[in-house]
C-alpha cells in the first residue's frame, strides 16, 4: 500500500483537491470535502459551468437531502476525475449550487471512494489504495 494523496484538516473538515475533465476541458478544484456520509459526489455548479457542464433539456432535476439540508441537483457523466494519481473514468457526478455556510468546490462521496477503492488514513491524513486499484 502507498500514499496516493495527502489530505488537510481545516476547521474540522477533511479536504483535498481534484481535477475534473469533461468533453476535453479540465478544471482543478481546490477545496473538496472527503465525506463518507455523502452517498454521491457533487460539484459546485459555478465550477461545472466553467468546463461546459450545464443542465440540458433532458436532464432530470431532483432533490438530494443530507444533514445540512436539501438542494436541487442534476447528474452528468464526466470523462474523468483525478485525485492525486487516482483516476476514475466515465464517472457520474451531481451538480448543485452548494450554498453552505462554508466554501466548498465539491464533495467526494462514497460512490467515488468505493470506485477508487480508496482508504482514508487518519494517522497520516491521506487517501490510500493498493497498487492494483489505480484506475488509469
Amino acid at each position: 500500500m502507498f500514499i496516493v494523496k495527502k489530505l488537510i484538516l481545516d476547521e474540522g473538515l477533511l479536504l483535498t483537491d481534484m481535477e475534473l475533465t469533461y468533453k476535453g476541458k479540465s478544471i482543478h478544484l481546490q477545496r473538496v470535502l472527503v465525506d463518507t456520509g455523502s452517498a454521491t459526489t457533487i460539484i459546485c455548479s459555478d465550477f461545472a459551468e466553467e468546463i461546459g457542464i450545464v443542465a440540458e433539456e433532458n436532464d432530470m432535476i431532483y432533490r438530494i437531502c443530507g444533514v445540512g439540508g436539501s438542494e436541487l441537483v442534476f447528474s452528468k457523466t464526466i470523462d474523468g476525475i483525478k485525485i492525486g494519481n487516482m483516476i476514475a473514468k466515465s464517472f457520474p457526478i451531481e451538480i448543485g449550487a452548494m450554498n453552505y455556510d462554508f466554501q466548498l468546490d465539491g464533495i467526494i462521496g462514497l460512490n467515488l471512494l468505493k470506485e477508487l477503492k480508496a482508504m482514508i488514513n487518519m494517522g497520516n491524513l491521506s487517501l490510500q489504495l493498493e497498487n492494483s486499484a489505480i484506475l488509469d
